[in-house]
This record gives structure tokens, C-alpha cells and sequence, in this order.
């Protein structure tokens, strides 16, 4: 398939949720459209809750839009949500996290990554070793969607 073609076929995605202080957030998400008809998550979600990279999902469209209306399909992935305390820390830590096998994604300037754990990886290895470092006062974590296979 041509480079332009798969483009055309990525897809924003905006998702409604309530943020750690109960208020009305949202999140764009990148996603691709399947010939079904939904939708399957392309990027590692930053903020959103219960939602992982590759999830299958159905949108709804308002005025040109696209909305998450539902999670149809878990994809066995997980994701967490990482602040960093400490600067000096994120590039070993994120390096230790690809290591054992997880993506990670991060916003410029910032302190805050999420990290994508493939339904593979063994999640306790993963939790272990932020377990480790957060004793360190060297970062928090949040388990933002733990699959079912976790």
C-alpha cells in the first residue's frame, strides 16, 4: 500500500474523560480505520484512562469531529503513566524500560512519559523496577490500563 494511502487512513480521535481532579478533560489520539468500520488506537495514550495501544474502538462524528464512543476490543497491552522528579534519571530509566521490551512516548520539555507494555512482556518485571526507582523519590507512576493477561 502507497505512503498516502496509509495516511489517509489515520484518524484523530478525541476522547472525553474526567481527569485526577474530576473535571472534563480531553485527549486527541491517533488511531487507523479499519475496513470494519472501527477504529484501532495508534499511539500510546498520555492522559486517558483504561485505554491502551492498539484497543479497537467505534467513534462517533460530530460536525466533522471524531469522538470515542466505545471500546469494542482490548488489545493486550498496557500502559503507564510516568513523572519524573528527578531529570537526570528519565533517559536511564526510560532506556532500562525499552530494555525490557516497552515503548515510550514523551512531550517536549517535560517530565511526563507514557510507556506501552506489548501483552508479551512479563508486567511484573516492569512494576518491579518502577517500584524500585519510585522508593528512590526518582519518579511516580500510575497504572493508568493493565490488561487483563497483567
Amino acid at each position: 500500500m502507497c505512503q498516502e494511502k496509509q495516511e489517509q487512513m489515520k484518524v484523530k480521535v478525541v476522547v472525553v474523560y474526567k481527569d485526577l481532579e474530576d473535571k472534563i478533560s480531553e485527549e486527541s489520539i491517533w488511531t487507523e480505520k479499519l475496513e470494519n468500520g472501527y477504529y484501532r488506537i495508534d499511539n500510546i495514550p498520555f492522559y486517558v484512562p483504561n485505554l491502551a495501544y492498539n484497543d479497537l474502538i467505534a467513534i462517533e462524528e460530530d460536525e466533522g469531529i471524531f469522538y470515542f464512543a466505545d471500546l469494542i476490543e482490548r488489545s493486550g497491552h498496557s500502559t503507564i503513566q510516568i513523572i519524573f522528579f528527578k531529570e537526570n534519571e528519565i533517559e536511564y530509566t526510560l532506556s532500562n524500560l525499552e530494555k525490557l521490551g516497552c515503548a515510550w512516548e514523551g512531550m517536549k520539555n517535560q517530565a511526563y512519559f507514557s510507556v506501552d507494555i506489548p501483552p508479551n512482556i512479563n508486567y511484573l518485571v516492569i512494576k518491579e523496577f518502577l517500584d524500585e526507582q519510585a522508593a528512590k523519590d526518582m519518579l511516580d507512576y500510575k497504572e493508568s490500563c493493565l490488561s487483563e493477561k497483567q
